[in-house]
């Protein structure tokens, strides 16, 4: 099998084989849930989420359940929602043959969605910050530590079910996220936890520095500061000098070092809707030489290469029998919020965001990895409807095209995500000293013109610190 890249490259030029979609996709079907957000219509959003309830997308439910909770302040309920979600997401992960038989009769839609890893590493980030609101910081650590070993987790069981090893490696370079690391840091630094600060910092420089290819985003310069910070105050001189030599650019900023008096003022901005995934819909030929494959699975291998041949050449060479209609999914576009940035402001200080993550880049990278698997997929399911198709057909010919007909119609990709999550974080780190402070916070556009401003109240203790959390939809 070639890298699946080619098929995907393959879907822009060859229009002639891109079908209108024949019925609505999960994101089609639910994008009236961004629509409630932007408006801030939280209990019709919860009511729609609520309607859905049950079949093959309850984990998707309870994740969208939670995510509207926790925007609408209602954060207990939202961290019951979330515990929900972990628990089922933890017994979804042993599939059922019932459930993959009929993926191979229908589509991936009658499996049960597991949720994709990156998606999984959210919920306890999200809960944490439930527990930040309700005044629990010792329960925020324990869903700060949980963060980074869900996303490992679901990577690892995500690298079970990939046969090629070139897909295997692709999910790997997945496995860590810098945000969660760096966020994770800043609450054990909070809570006096030296030892698992430092720890939670330099594994967030290294995840930063592995990851910049997926996400397009570099190690925050406040993460060079936070590093000599912790060497200066608790002795980890030697492991950040020697982290210094071998990533200079960690430390580029001229501030870095002691931080003073005065505390820390965290504002995490989530803005934009991630990028959901879609469906394109291939016609990809059966030739007159295919009898000779000895088995499905080698035939479905030579139709995920045959999927990235130029549609537009005039002859196959050999007789095509019949057309395979295929539904596969490709990513569709992020939404970027009218604000992409934001800058906090208090008498004599400033501070602006700085990118921290991309949830966007993240879902098109996951999709990249399992792409070669679901293409297999695909395939197979495609030749199970074509042999019925022509077992029925030669015994009676309307038998055959009803069977046909069906096969096309349930053909579907499976598209179904965490639609309501942002397309990007950004964190700015403000700090100031004891006291009682009105922080300024405006909300940018991409040419740094403010397009919002508001004031947050903080009470800041001398070695404090205090988390916000902050997300515009629209």
């Amino acid at each position: 099998m070639r890298r699946p890249r080619r098929a995907i490259r393959w879907f822009g030029p060859a229009a002639a084989c891109v079908l209108a979609t024949g019925c609505a996709t999960y994101v089609a079907s639910n994008l009236e849930l961004r629509t409630m957000l932007e408006e801030a219509h939280w209990q019709d959003a919860l009511e729609r989420i609520d309607a859905r309830q049950g079949g093959s997308d309850q984990l998707l439910d309870l994740l969208q359940q939670g995510h509207v909770l926790h925007y609408s302040g209602r954060f207990a309920e939202s961290n019951a929602v979330f515990q929900q979600a972990e628990d089922l997401a933890a017994s979804l992960y042993t599939r059922s043959v019932s459930q993959q038989a009929a993926s191979l009769i229908v589509n991936d839609l009658t499996i049960d969605y597991r949720g994709k890893p990156f998606e999984l590493g959210m919920v306890p980030y999200y809960r944490a910050f439930n527990y930040i609101s309700l005044g629990d910081p010792g329960a925020a650590l324990v869903e700060a530590r949980k963060a980074t070993l869900a996303l490992a987790d679901a990577v690892e069981a995500t690298i079970r079910e990939l046969e090629r090893a070139e897909d295997r490696e692709a999910a790997r370079r997945l496995q860590d996220s810098g945000f969660l690391h760096w966020f994770a840091a800043m609450l054990f630094e909070s809570e006096g936890e030296a030892n698992d600060a430092f720890v939670a910092y330099r594994n967030a420089a290294r995840a930063y520095l592995a990851g910049a290819g997926i996400t397009g985003v570099n190690p925050p310069a406040a993460l060079g500061r936070d590093l000599e910070r912790v060497a200066s105050a608790y002795g980890f001189r030697t492991e950040v000098d020697a982290i210094r030599n071998a990533s200079p650019e960690l430390f580029a900023d001229p501030t870095a070092g002691a931080a003073g008096a005065g505390g820390e003022v965290v504002f995490v901005f989530e803005s934009g809707w991630i990028a959901p995934r879609d469906q394109v819909m291939l016609n990809v030929p059966i030739l007159g030489t295919d009898r000779s494959y000895g088995s499905n699975d080698d035939w479905a291998r030579e139709l995920v290469d045959r999927a990235s041949w130029d549609r537009n050449r005039s002859s196959y060479g050999v007789k095509i029998d019949y057309w395979l209609t295929v539904a596969v999914p490709t990513m569709g576009p992020p939404v970027a919020g009218q604000a992409t940035s934001v800058r906090l402001s208090a008498p004599g200080r400033t501070a602006a965001s700085q990118p921290a993550d991309n949830l966007s880049r993240r879902a098109a990278a996951t999709l990249d990895a399992e792409l070669g698997q679901i293409l297999f997929k695909t395939f197979m399911r495609a030749l199970v409807k074509y042999a019925a198709t022509e077992a029925v057909g030669h015994q009676d010919s309307t038998a055959g095209a009803i069977v046909n007909l069906f096969g096309v119609l349930t053909e579907r990709a499976d598209t179904r995500c965490w639609l309501t999550l942002p397309n990007q974080v950004e964190v700015a780190r403000l700090r100031l000293p004891p006291g009682r402070h009105e922080v300024r916070v405006e909300y940018l556009d991409r040419n740094g013109n403010t397009v919002l401003a508001e004031s947050e109240t903080v009470e800041v203790v001398d070695g404090g610190w205090v988390f916000l959390n902050r997300r515009t939809f629209s």
